[in-house]
């Protein structure tokens, strides 16, 4: 099923994506002094995130009439954390019917996309810097690989593939947001 979505990506036009540094930022300022305090949990994350979003770079279009979900990811390499090739607003899945975007057919089934959320945009804060807290975990494009680094935050639209490979050193760190 990987081939499936790594052929069928071909036929997706680039979309919308945003990199950009916020590690100078109030916001992280905020972090550490939790972090130091013991009291680096996904409420006071979530509650700090909130507090500081109209500061963040990004544009008013995200969260215009918007709901948005946000998830703290703390993965070290004994989790065996990765995630293989998906969409964040699709699911690939194969069925006998053609109540769905087809994106391949053989002999016996149809191969479609399901849409289970309508999540329009993922943005990532990173916590941590590749090759110096883990190793592994990088975060892979169709055509690019991202090498997370701490107060880098990406912006991507939820119809664009990707996955994480396999965190093998260290901890892992995320700010994950869904924007509906």
């Amino acid at each position: 099923m990987e081939n499936i979505l790594l052929e069928y990506q071909k036929t997706i036009p680039k979309s919308l994506r945003i990199m950009t540094n916020i590690s100078h930022t109030d916001f992280f300022t905020q972090l550490d002094n939790l972090d130091k305090l013991g009291e680096f949990t996904e409420k006071t994350i979530t509650d700090v995130f909130r507090a500081n979003l109209e500061k963040f770079p990004i544009p008013n279009i995200f969260f215009q009439d918007t709901k948005y979900e946000i998830v703290f990811r703390n993965h070290t390499a004994s989790d065996k954390y990765s995630m293989n090739w998906h969409y964040d607003n699709k699911q690939l899945i194969k069925r006998k019917i053609h109540s769905l975007q087809i994106i391949s057919m053989d002999h016996k089934y149809v191969y479609g996309l399901y849409c289970k959320n309508l999540i329009k945009f993922t943005i990532i804060i990173y916590l941590d810097t590749y090759n110096i807290d883990f190793e592994g975990g990088e975060f892979h494009f169709y055509e690019e690989i991202v090498y997370p680094q701490r107060g880098m935050m990406l912006i991507f639209d939820a119809n664009e593939l990707h996955k994480v490979s396999p965190l093998t050193r260290g901890k892992r760190r995320a700010i994950v947001v869904k924007v509906f």
